[in-house]
């Protein structure tokens, strides 16, 4: 089954956000994520929409309670997030 985390990512700054989320890719990995697509909004640029696509769902939450996620969440600077988690059906 497919499965997949959306982020709604509201950065005080997107260029230092966005620099630190790169910079993870391969440390989700290690958490069974791939990156998907990341959208920003038409009307204000900070917003964004960050889909990673998950292995297993149990495993990819614990990337945001791991020491890697906090320190670069820590250099991202202020960032509003809203998560959704979805899987596909059919």
């Amino acid at each position: 089954m497919q499965q997949a985390i959306l982020i709604r990512v509201t950065p005080e700054n997107y260029e230092v956000w966005r620099k630190e989320h790169d910079g993870q890719s391969e440390a989700r990995g290690a958490f069974g994520m791939t990156d998907g697509p990341v959208y920003r909004d038409e009307s204000d640029p900070n917003v964004t929409l960050v889909q990673l696509n998950v292995e297993n769902m149990e495993r990819a939450m614990e990337w945001f309670q791991s020491d890697a996620f906090k320190q670069a969440a820590q250099r991202a600077g202020k960032v509003q997030r809203e998560l959704w988690l979805g899987q596909k059906r059919g």
